[in-house]
C-alpha cells in the first residue's frame, strides 16, 4: 500500500511541474524549404506559433507582379546600387520601381554566405519576401524576443553556434532555436561595411515614428546573449529575415 502511495505521489509531481524553457530541446530538426523568385531555397522552421527563414534574404527580385496605368508591366528587378549612385538613397519617391537596391557584402564576394544588404526602402518598395512571407514588423520580432525570454536572453537561443559566422568567443550562441542568426554585419548610410562577424542586424518593416529618415532594426551581438532594436537610417544596408503570413 505504502509503495502504491509513493507511487501516485511520483507521478503527480511529475505530471504537475511546469518548465519555464519556451523552446523545445530539438532532437531531430524537420525544416520545410522555401523559394523566392529567383529559385533560391531557403530553410524555414516554426518558433512557438511563428515560422522565420533560418536564412538571410539574397533575391534580387520582386515577388509581386505590378503593371502601369497603361497595362505595362513594371520590372520586378531590385537594382544594384553602385557607390557613384549613391545620392539616389537621399530621394523618397517610394512609389518609383528604380528606387531599390541591394549589395553584396563587404562590396563584393564574402568569405561566408550572408545573403544580400538592402535598404529600407527596398524592403517597403514592393514585395521582397516570397509569396506567403513578408518582412517582419516591430510586433513579429517582439513576440519571437518574448517567447524567447526577452531581449536580455533571446540573442543566445538566435545565434549560430558555428564558429566561422561569428567571432570568438560567441557569447552564449546555443541555437536552441535553429533560427541561426549569422554575424554578417551590414552597411552604413556612408557606404562603410562595419562589424562583419560582430552583429547580425535586421531589418523589421516598422517606421521609427520619432525619426522619419529611421526604421526599426533588431541585432544580435557576438558579445552578450542579449538582442537590441535600434533606430537605422533607412538608407543603411541590413540583412532581411522573412516571416510567414500563416
Amino acid at each position: 500500500m505504502q509503495k502504491l502511495v509513493a507511487l501516485i505521489l511520483f507521478s503527480f509531481i511529475l505530471f504537475s511541474c511546469k518548465t519555464d524553457a519556451p523552446v523545445k530541446v530539438v532532437v531531430t530538426v524537420n525544416f520545410s524549404s522555401v523559394k523566392d523568385k529567383c529559385g533560391n531555397a531557403y530553410r524555414a522552421i516554426q518558433i512557438g506559433s511563428q515560422t522565420w527563414m533560418v536564412d538571410n534574404l539574397k533575391t534580387v527580385r520582386y515577388t509581386d507582379v505590378l503593371y502601369t496605368k497603361t497595362g505595362k508591366l513594371i520590372n520586378d528587378s531590385i537594382h544594384v546600387l553602385f557607390p557613384a549612385d549613391s545620392s539616389i538613397l537621399y530621394r523618397e519617391e517610394l512609389n518609383s520601381d528604380t528606387l531599390s537596391y541591394y549589395w553584396k557584402y563587404q562590396g563584393g564576394t564574402s568569405q561566408n554566405e550572408f545573403g544580400k544588404l538592402y535598404t529600407w526602402y527596398t524592403v517597403k518598395n514592393r514585395n521582397i519576401c516570397p509569396n506567403g512571407w513578408h518582412v517582419p514588423t516591430q510586433y513579429d520580432w517582439e513576440k519571437l524576443i518574448t517567447f524567447l525570454g526577452g531581449p536580455e536572453i533571446a540573442g543566445g537561443k538566435l545565434k549560430s553556434n558555428d564558429s566561422t559566422m561569428w567571432e570568438i568567443p560567441s557569447v552564449g550562441a546555443s541555437n536552441s532555436t535553429n533560427f541561426t542568426a549569422i554575424g554578417g554585419g551590414y552597411r552604413t548610410e556612408f557606404a562603410t561595411y562595419i562589424d562583419q562577424l560582430k552583429f547580425g542586424m535586421y531589418w523589421s518593416a516598422t517606421e521609427d515614428p520619432d525619426f522619419k529618415d529611421c526604421a526599426f532594426a533588431y541585432a544580435v551581438y557576438a558579445g552578450t546573449i542579449k538582442t537590441y532594436k535600434v533606430s537605422k537610417s533607412k538608407k543603411a544596408g541590413l540583412a532581411v529575415r522573412c516571416v510567414s503570413n500563416k
